[in-house]
C-alpha cells in the first residue's frame, strides 16, 4: 500500500513568475522625440550629400572635352571660317561651350548640354549631298537651314546645315535639345557671315 507525503516538500515549487517587463518604464517623450529628429536629420544629411555628389558628378561630365571626328573640310580654313569659329559665343541655348580633344579637326567647334551630350559645330563642309532642288528649307532667325538625314536609321541626333553663306556650316544636336542651339547659332551667322543665294544640286 503506498504511502502519502503530507507535507509536499520534495514537490517543484515554481515560485513566483517573472514577467519581465513589470518592472520597466516608459521612455520619456523628449528621448523618443529626439531619437526621431536624429534619424530625419541623418537621412536628410545622406540625401544632400548625394545630391551633392550627383551635382558635381553631373558638372564635370558638362565640362568634359569633346572628340569630333575629321571630316573632309575643303573651306575649313578659310577666312569665313575662321571669324565664325571666333564669333561663336560660349553658350548655343542650354549648351555651354567646351573644348575640343586634339587633334582638334579645323573649322570646329564643341557645346555640351547639361546632361553632357554634344554639341557640334563645323564650318567649310562640302556640298551636302542630299541638298538637291525642291528639298524643304527651315528659316531661324534669317538663316536658311536644311536638314541632312543620317544614312544610319539608329542615329538619334540630327544635322542642320545652313545653305545661305559663302560657307556650310553644319551642326549637330542630341535629340532633345530643343531650338535654342540652332537660334543662337542662326544669330551668330548672321552677324558674321554674309548671307548668299542657296544653291542646291538639280535632280538627277
Amino acid at each position: 500500500m503506498g504511502t502519502t507525503d503530507a507535507d509536499g516538500s520534495d514537490r517543484y515549487t515554481a515560485g513566483r513568475r517573472d514577467t519581465g517587463d513589470a518592472g520597466a518604464r516608459p521612455l520619456p517623450v523628449g528621448v523618443i522625440a529626439a531619437a526621431v529628429v536624429v534619424g530625419l536629420v541623418l537621412v536628410v544629411g545622406v540625401l544632400v550629400l548625394a545630391r551633392g555628389v550627383g551635382r558635381e558628378a553631373a558638372e564635370t561630365a558638362a565640362s568634359e572635352p569633346v572628340t569630333a571626328v575629321t571630316l573632309p573640310s575643303p573651306g575649313a580654313e578659310s577666312q569665313e571660317c575662321l571669324d565664325l569659329v571666333d564669333a561663336l559665343p560660349e553658350s548655343l541655348g542650354d549648351a555651354g561651350r567646351v573644348a575640343l580633344t586634339e587633334p582638334a579637326p579645323p573649322g570646329a567647334a564643341a557645346y555640351r548640354m547639361p546632361d553632357a551630350e554634344p554639341v557640334v559645330v563645323r564650318c567649310g563642309l562640302p556640298d551636302p549631298p542630299t541638298f538637291t532642288v525642291g528639298v524643304a528649307l527651315q528659316e531661324v532667325n534669317g538663316v536658311q537651314w536644311f536638314n541632312e538625314p543620317d544614312p544610319d536609321p539608329a542615329v538619334t541626333s540630327s544635322t542642320w546645315v545652313a545653305v545661305d553663306r559663302p560657307q556650310y556650316v553644319a551642326v549637330t544636336l542630341p535629340e532633345g535639345s530643343g531650338t535654342g542651339p540652332i537660334q543662337a547659332l542662326s544669330d551668330t551667322l548672321e552677324e558674321t557671315l554674309e548671307r548668299v543665294e542657296p544653291r542646291p544640286a538639280p535632280v538627277g
